[in-house]
């Protein structure tokens, strides 16, 4: 059953010149209708597909979305990867975009090296490369086209523009890449690189990237994520085994040689040394999964998995037990509803303190998943997923017009006509809790505090609680949300503290930050 939150009947009358009795019934009357609302028409109240041209006019193949403040200045810009025309017997690639936020409005922004560069793009992940105080970008691409790294600078008459730091490296590995996922995987205060190739044809050739020091990308070859991987859609990092380390997940398609693929688990030893854990940590469940996002659902404290599953397969909820092994969860309708999930990411979209789930889904209307706090979802359904997204290949959350909640983009890839060529940008019009945000800067560790794990501590009903994040570049499936996290806190009016625990081992507190605010955090400062 889809849920229908506090609906609010508001009746308007005069009092014409009739007997009290009279009246007394006509307000009864009134009163009763009021009792049955019209949920279509409220949910359209809580999720609204706005037009924010040209972001939701442009017409292109959309491969990937990233949420990115890519010019520093606090807001949320979006970066676009396009494909091409799935259509065309010949197919052409088609530029990128760059949407430069603007007091939550978007208008496209040409930077040079960036959105002039055409390719047959995927996804990307937007990171600070060689800490440098910039976020930088990689970009995978499909068709046997090379991935680019692409790090910003400054021009000296104070241009932003974008240079190529593809190597030999780079420039022969071609393959058929679907998603990257970025972290410092090695703990040496650099972001390294895994690149996912899906095409069937490229299958165990996936690509992980030791990032030297911000000048090079040396390919690891003899390592078990690339060893023993598979043509494979979404991955994503975490510390699941909370041990200090990132560790790594890949969501692996299917071929003629596999029956039904699963998900591949790899444990992080350190020095990326890596082992193989599904099947053993984690249950073998998941059946032709696309796409996995890593979050707490629970509000234990440790990172929980999900995997979307195509053809029409259940998705899956993974909890971690703390102990470094999953349990399979009953997720509700999150797990019973089965389509093509293409993209899931987690987020706390009602600001009552616990993680929620978008699921974009191929073929099929996407849907929204309520939490009731102990990783039960219900659906929301809402009259925004009306609208021609029935293609969607990518999701990503954000706060575009800085209101304290979570917006959602949905990426559509066909562009043909009527079916789902535009992309759609729905504002949350539903939270009206508290809220806090946590921006952060790494100095001992990556500049961009990727693999941060962020702990909010308060009291509510006489009981301390926590919330955990953990900073990512990846979530679903060519999808990246923005690194600033987001936390929902409902009606609670005081934070006792907030713990981040850096990737260098460094732990630091915060007492008693105001709420509804964004709260920035220099690493040692």
């Amino acid at each position: 059953m889809a849920l229908n939150h506090n609906l609010t009947c508001h009746v308007s009358y005069s009092v014409p010149s009739v007997p009290g009795a009279l009246l007394l019934i006509a307000l009864a009357l009134a009163l009763v209708a009021c009792q049955v609302p019209d949920s279509a028409d409220e949910n359209q109240r809580m999720f609204v597909a706005v037009e924010l041209p040209p972001l939701t006019s442009d017409r292109a193949s959309t491969g990937g979305i990233s949420f990115t403040d890519f010019d520093g200045d606090g807001d949320t810009d979006l970066f676009v990867t396009n494909g091409y025309d799935v259509s065309s017997p010949n197919p052409a690639p088609q530029a990128n975009r760059l949407y430069e936020n603007s007091q939550g409005s978007y208008e496209a922004r040409a930077v040079d090296g960036l959105t002039d560069l055409n390719g047959f793009s995927s996804g990307s992940a937007w990171a600070d490369y060689d800490n440098d105080g910039t976020l930088d970008t990689f970009i995978a691409n499909q068709r046997d086209q090379a991935n680019v790294m692409l790090f910003q600078e400054t021009t000296e008459d104070g241009a932003t523009r974008f240079v190529s730091h593809s190597t030999d490296t780079l420039t022969n590995d071609k393959g058929w890449s679907y998603s990257v996922a970025a972290a410092d995987a090695d703990n040496d205060g650099f972001v390294d690189i895994y690149v996912s190739n899906g095409g069937l044809s490229h299958q165990g050739v996936n690509f992980l990237y030791r990032n030297i020091e911000g000048r090079q990308l040396i390919r690891v070859r003899d390592t078990d994520p690339v060893t023993s991987a598979h043509a494979s859609g979404g991955a994503s990092w975490s510390d699941y085994d909370g041990d200090g380390d990132q560790d790594l997940v890949v969501a692996n398609r299917p071929t003629a040689e596999m029956d039904g693929f699963k998900l591949s688990l790899f444990r992080n030893d350190g020095d990326l040394n890596f082992r193989r854990m599904d099947g053993d940590a984690l249950p073998v469940d998941a059946t032709f999964p696309m796409s996995v996002a890593w979050g707490d659902v629970d509000n234990d404290g440790d990172q929980d998995l999900y995997a979307g599953s195509l053809y029409g397969m259940a998705n899956s909820l993974y909890q971690n037990q703390g102990d470094g092994t999953f349990e399979i969860m009953d997720g509700g309708r999150a797990t019973s509803d089965g389509s093509s999930s293409y993209a899931v990411a987690f987020g706390d979209l009602d600001n009552d303190a616990d993680l929620d789930l978008v699921v974009a889904n191929w073929g099929g209307t996407s849907d929204i998943y309520l939490n009731d706090g102990t990783g039960f979802f219900d659906q929301v359904e809402s009259a925004v997923f009306e609208r021609s997204i029935h293609y969607a290949a990518s999701v990503a959350l954000g706060d575009y017009d800085s209101d304290g909640d979570l917006d959602i983009l949905i990426g559509n890839w066909p562009n043909q006509p009527g079916k789902g060529e535009e992309n759609v940008l729905i504002e949350n019009r539903f939270a009206d809790g508290n809220w806090l945000k946590v921006a952060l800067e790494g100095v001992s560790s990556n500049r961009s505090a990727i693999g941060a794990r962020i702990t909010v501590e308060y009291t509510k009903d006489g009981m301390t609680r926590s919330q955990t994040r953990e900073v990512s570049t990846h979530s679903g499936w060519r999808s990246q949300g923005e690194l600033t996290q987001h936390v929902g806190l409902g009606n609670v009016t005081k934070i006792s503290r907030v713990v981040i625990n850096w990737p260098s081992g460094h732990e630091q507190t915060v007492v008693e930050p105001e709420i509804n605010r964004v709260l920035n955090v220099r690493e040692g400062g």
